[in-house]
Formats: structure tokens, C-alpha cells, sequence
């Protein structure tokens, strides 16, 4: 956020000049500011004990790393977890014969469900199996890391259900779940072109064109599971706006964090992470 700062007003170094010219493009900016540098100052003299955990969730080609990459420059956040590598690494170590769906593009899930057919219905059951497994995934590493240790994080994931979330979990002051969803259909076949040549240079994006359907499909999934848990659902036709109403819910979640400085969570997660950590030596000294 600093960085962005100077680079907004190079000029400028006094902090009551700054308040001012942030104050002049707009009552949020300064807003933002001060949230941001409440909570780094409060990490830094140790009062302030919660990190800041945006999940990000959304069907491919929607900008859940571009958004969160912006998030973790303007936040200083340096770590970023994404569930595709998560999901890559993980097959090595499920067994696929329990669980073939696992082992197949999320698109490609239906084989395996119901009766293996190509329906709506099969679709939606296949696109749940994975979305079970990489949930408890992501909440584990959010518990763990994020929750448990105190680790800043950006996550984003295709797969976001927050109902499959701990309530204690999805409701921690750290937590910031945001949905991202499209309703053009040939403005997100227009992104997923663009893929092509922006992220994955040896191709295979371009079929993700052909099952745009099934993924506006699956995002509506997503997005009735988000509304059912209070989750926002950002519309990103508009990326400005989007983005602007992303900022928005960080920002406050920062304020609230702020005033809370810490607190205690009693979840049985939490409780057997805990335990784990009793294996290893000089735990708890």
C-alpha cells in the first residue's frame, strides 16, 4: 500500500500533506490508508495478532489471481496459495481408484457422477465431489497456517463453497471470502482467449471455451452457496467496479481486525491441529 502510495503522490512526504491529497481524491482512499496503517503498525509493536486471509473464489478466467496478486502488492502480503497446485500436488498421494473424480478436469467430474452421464444434474454432482475435497483442503491450510500460525495469505480456488466451511472458521475476523462471477458469455469466452497468450504458454485453455456452459453452470453453484452463507458475489463485467468493491470489503475487514487486535477460536480443527503440533519438540515451551 505504501508503494502504491508514492507512486499515486511521489512528491509528497509529510503524513498530514498525504491525509489531505488522499482525503481530496476521496473520502475511501484516506479510509483504506489508515486502516492499513492501523494494522501495521499494530503488528509491528505486537498488539495486533490476526492476519489478513482473502479467499478468493471463481470459475476460471474471472481474475481470481490477477485480484489477488493486486491485493497482496497494495497489502504487502507475500504469500499467495492457489488450490490448482494444491489439487496437483494432492494426487499423489489420494487413491484414485476411491476417488477418480479427483483425477479429472472439474469440467470432466460427470463421468464419475451419477450415472456417468453428461446432464446438468451429473455436472453439478461432479463439480461438488471436487469441490468437497478442495474445500476441506483450503480451510485446513487456513486453519493451520492462516488462523493457528498468524500467516498472511491471498487464496484463491475454483472450488469455494463456503457452506462447507466451519462456521468458526468462515466467520473468523481473518476470514474474507469474495465470489466473483460473469454473466456475459461471449465476454468470458473473450478471457479465456486471452489466457492463451497471458498465463498458459503451451496452450490448453482454449478448451476451456468449448465448456464455458458448464462452468457458467457450476458458477451458479457457487454463487447460490455463497448467498446462502452471506458471502459477497462480485460482478466482474466491470473490472474497475469489481475491483473497487473488492477494496471495499478488504479494507473494512482490515478495520474490523483492527479493533479486535486478537482473539480465541474453540474449533475441534483447530483443537486436532493443535494436538498434532504436541508431536513436535519443545511445542508450547
Amino acid at each position: 500500500m505504501e508503494t502504491l502510495i508514492h507512486e499515486m503522490f511521489p512528491h509528497i512526504g509529510d503524513e498530514s500533506e498525504l491525509a489531505n491529497a488522499l482525503e481530496h481524491r476521496g473520502e475511501k482512499y484516506l479510509d483504506r490508508y489508515m486502516y492499513y496503517r492501523t494494522y501495521r503498525a499494530g503488528v509491528a509493536d505486537g498488539t495486533i495478532k490476526l492476519p489478513i486471509l482473502p479467499i478468493i473464489g471463481a470459475m476460471p478466467c474471472l481474475g481470481k489471481t490477477s485480484i489477488g496478486a493486486d491485493l497482496a502488492r497494495r497489502l504487502g502480503i507475500l504469500q499467495m496459495v492457489g488450490a490448482d497446485g494444491l489439487r496437483a500436488v494432492f494426487r499423489e498421494l489420494i487413491d484414485k481408484e476411491a476417488h477418480p473424480y479427483f483425477f479429472t478436469s472439474v469440467y470432466g467430474a460427470w463421468k464419475f457422477a451419477g450415472d456417468g452421464t453428461e446432464t446438468e444434474e451429473n455436472v453439478a454432482k461432479g463439480f461438488r465431489l471436487q469441490a468437497n475435497v478442495m474445500n476441506d483442503l483450503m480451510q485446513r491450510w487456513v486453519a493451520d497456517r492462516g488462523i493457528r500460525d498468524g500467516e498472511s495469505a491471498i487464496l484463491e480456488f475454483l472450488h469455494l463453497l463456503p457452506t462447507r466451511f466451519l462456521p468458526e472458521i468462515l466467520e473468523h475476523p481473518s476470514v474474507i471470502p469474495i465470489v466473483l462471477r460473469i454473466d456475459d458469455m461471449d465476454l468470458y469466452k473473450n478471457r479465456i482467449a486471452s489466457r492463451v497468450t497471458s498465463t498458459h504458454l503451451k496452450g490448453g485453455a482454449n478448451r476451456l471455451i468449448e465448456v464455458a456452459d458448464k462452468y457458467l453452470q457450476m458458477q451458479e453453484i457457487q454463487c447460490a452457496d455463497a448467498e446462502k452463507a452471506g458471502i459477497p458475489v462480485i460482478l466482474v463485467d466491470d473490472w474497475n467496479s469489481a475491483m473497487d468493491q473488492i477494496l471495499t470489503i478488504v479494507f473494512e475487514a482490515i478495520g474490523k481486525i483492527n479493533e479486535l487486535k486478537d482473539v480465541e477460536t474453540d474449533s475441534r480443527l483447530l483443537d486436532r491441529i493443535k494436538a498434532e503440533r504436541s508431536l513436535n519438540p519443545g511445542e508450547g515451551k
